[in-house]
């Protein structure tokens, strides 16, 4: 499947900003726990936080300005934070107030950068190859986001925050550099009304054409379920089962691992392959693996089984994901594609937090066992959310809702 021209540029860099992003994060919260639990988990509130708070603001904009403006921005953005922080925290040290700042600005950063680079796929190719672009995204994004832990663990101990921040540059100016070489050849759609795309209302306008839009709701409804009712279960549920049943950290590592490798396989499938034709079948099917995945890990008793169980999974999810996002960005008008991506970003955020909280007070109660057979069977009604929708059920494109 041949893409047009800088795409595979954009992704390679791309690699790169992401890579150097979750670099970042590692340090200030490796470095912040050095200060106490408590710092460490302001850190990681603040890393996040903004995300949530801002992000369709982050959309409204990027539909104003088009995203490869605002990517261009967000990566500035990045490198004048990365060099702030290397310079004052040689100067001044890691302070727990300097953490804090740094991970409020970065969070502030992605809450714009998110939406735009969510929608900047669909700028290289038509419907027919979104599918295989946005999997071919993901997969560099996956790549990026499971690499940078342990090389931010190899890194972060000889350079410290400072030169991990200083290294970080060198992705941040790669992509900002490709975002001013390479151009879409596809027009970006946005609102050019600014009266229209000012602020609040055109968040409001962004939300009534998403709940208007057939397909929408449902879709973004699956996609909450699971994000905010299986992912923290399993990422949260793997460490606890190993506590359980005696589990070495060696191999809970391996459990985690399989996890990751199940879903980075089917990601490279998709990618090289494409999407389905009919994505209401992946869609339905991808749940039901992560259900049968989630079924075998409530009651696996040994790692080894353990293992197999996660690695099902993790292609389940991205059976499911490979699909809805494209199929969402096809529902998408084109005026909008920026705000309805940050709703499908808060979406996966928000049911998170209280997620990871009920799902500690349920393994402490009921045990972990339990704890993840529930999220086995709310993955198993996700398909019932997808084929109760005619539009996702028999796969047509509507036409989207009128815009105000």
């Amino acid at each position: 499947m041949r893409f047009p021209r800088g795409f595979h540029s954009w992704i390679v860099a791309s690699l790169g900003s992401e890579l150097g992003a979750g670099l970042l994060a590692f340090a200030l919260t490796w470095t912040a726990s050095g200060h106490g639990p408590g710092p460490a988990a302001t850190v990681a509130i603040a890393s996040v936080l903004p995300a949530v708070l801002l992000c369709l603001v982050g959309g409204a904009v990027a539909d104003r300005f088009g995203p490869r403006r605002v990517l261009i921005a967000t990566e500035i953005a990045m490198i004048l934070v990365c060099t702030t922080l290397a310079v004052t925290s040689a100067l001044w040290g890691p302070e727990p107030w300097l953490l804090v700042a740094a991970a409020t600005l970065t969070g502030t950063v992605f809450a714009f950068a998110r939406p735009a680079a969510g929608t900047f796929p669909r700028l290289f190719v038509d419907d027919h190859r979104l599918g295989a672009a946005v999997a071919r995204a993901g997969m560099s994004n996956q790549v990026a986001r499971i690499t940078a832990p342990p090389l931010g663990g190899l890194l972060v101990g000889p350079l410290g925050l400072a030169g991990v921040a200083l290294l970080d540059l060198v992705g941040f100016l790669a992509l900002m550099i490709t975002l001013l070489l390479v151009r879409p050849p596809r027009e970006h759609s946005g609102d050019r009304d600014p009266a229209a795309s000012a602020g609040f209302r055109s968040i409001v306008d962004g939300l009534r054409t998403a709940r208007a839009t057939e397909g929408v709701p449902n879709l973004l409804l699956a996609v909450a379920i699971v994000a905010g009712g299986v992912l923290p279960t399993v990422l949260l549920g793997i460490p606890l089962a190993a506590r359980e049943r005696g589990w070495s950290a060696g191999e809970t590592g391996w459990v985690e691992a399989c996890w990751v490798v199940g879903g980075l396989a089917t990601s490279a499938w998709f990618a090289w392959r494409g999407t389905a034709a009919r994505p209401h079948l992946p869609m339905t099917i991808g749940p039901l693996v992560v259900a049968t995945g989630l079924g075998l890990l409530a009651l696996a008793p040994v790692w080894p089984l353990a293992a197999a169980a996660t690695t099902v999974v993790g292609s389940g999810v991205v059976v499911f994901t490979a699909h809805v996002f494209p199929t969402y960005l096809g529902l998408t008008p084109p005026a909008m594609t920026s705000r309805f991506q940050s709703l499908l970003i808060l979406v996966q955020l928000v049911p998170m937090l209280p997620a990871n909280a009920i799902v500690g007070v349920l393994a402490a109660t009921t045990g972990t066992g339990v704890t993840i057979a529930v999220a086995a069977v709310l993955a198993a009604v996700t398909p019932v959310v997808v084929l109760r929708d005619r539009t996702l059920r028999t796969g047509r494109r509507p036409v989207p809702a009128k815009t105000t």
